[in-house]
């Protein structure tokens, strides 16, 4: 597995400018540790604004950050979306009537039910051993309006938080939040109502950028991720009938609390992050099992007493 270039030296060094700011590149002129709000771009990497020419604009934290590092893992994630999709919509795309064993029918996410097959009924589900639809249903969506607004809104988002705080993490943080957005889903919707998207996810990398922020020291009244959330959860809960209420609230808060631990809430914290890094990957690691097992146990109870809450 690629776990992404090597820490560079001064990844934990403050900026000359600013000292209670991590550092994250060093002028390519000067050779000065600058922190992303110094960073000016130059034909080759960047400047401290004192380098750089006079007039040059400098850019934003978000842009700096978005040229500096190829999203890999997020443009991996599209690939797959999309790749599955195109099979889904080859091999079976039955929303309204679930006939399995069509493609939608068997890996969609749904607690459990009984489907009619060609000769007899078939009970299928996470409660019946079909645990591998807590992962894909993730990666599956209703139509080309549903996964073009996903894949939208994973690109935007995704490609800032892995460019910032790099691949293992980000995927970390996508993977979990996909688990804690099905077991949102299964624990809150009816055991016979299907749940696909990657929304669940995005909604975790919609929570993760928040602490990226706060560990960034930039006020969260500036970079609109608050609206965004906002916006989002209005949608959410107004359209309830048609999207997963449990599903995006469930990636919201594991997105968050993944991020808690790998990013920190605040500069001092994401420097001590930095440095036990090695152990907080094995305890996200731990989340997401448990989050799995709380998976299936929730597709039982719900088939046995119903979900939690009736909001699908």
């Amino acid at each position: 597995m690629y776990t992404g270039p090597p820490t560079p030296p001064n990844a934990l060094m403050t900026c000359y400018r600013h000292p209670d700011r991590r550092a994250g590149v060093s002028c390519q002129r000067c050779d000065r540790p600058i922190c992303p709000s110094c960073m000016v771009s130059a034909s080759v990497g960047f400047q401290c604004p004192e380098c750089a020419h006079a007039g040059a604009k400098a850019q934003r934290l978000v842009d700096v950050h978005r040229h500096a590092t190829q999203p890999v893992v997020t443009k991996v994630l599209i690939a797959i979306n999309v790749l599955v999709f195109l099979v889904q919509t080859g091999m079976g795309n039955n929303f309204a009537h679930g006939l399995y064993p069509d493609f939608f029918s068997r890996f969609s996410l749904w607690a459990g039910t009984a489907l009619l097959t060609d000769h007899s009924v078939a009970t299928v589900g996470v409660a019946n051993g079909e645990w591998w639809r807590v992962i894909t249903g993730g990666f599956m969506h209703a139509n080309f309006i549903h996964i073009g607004f996903n894949m939208f809104a994973l690109y935007n988002v995704g490609s800032i938080l892995e460019a910032m705080i790099g691949r293992v993490r980000f995927a970390l943080i996508y993977g979990v939040s996909l688990i804690g957005g099905a077991c949102g889903a299964l624990l809150l919707s009816s055991p016979t109502t299907p749940t696909v998207g990657a929304s669940g996810a995005i909604f975790g990398v919609f929570g993760a950028l928040v602490f990226l922020q706060l560990s960034r020291g930039i006020p969260l009244s500036q970079g609109g991720i608050l609206p965004t959330i906002a916006i989002n959860l209005v949608i959410t809960f107004s359209f309830h009938s048609v999207i997963s209420v449990g599903g995006h609230i469930g990636g919201l808060l594991t997105g968050s609390v993944v991020a808690f631990l790998l990013i920190g809430a605040s500069v001092s914290s994401a420097r001590h992050r930095e440095q036990s890094l090695n152990v907080m990957i094995p305890i996200v690691a731990v989340l997401g099992v448990a989050l799995f097992t709380l998976s299936i146990w929730g597709a039982y109870y719900v088939v046995a007493h119903g979900a939690l809450l009736s909001i699908n």
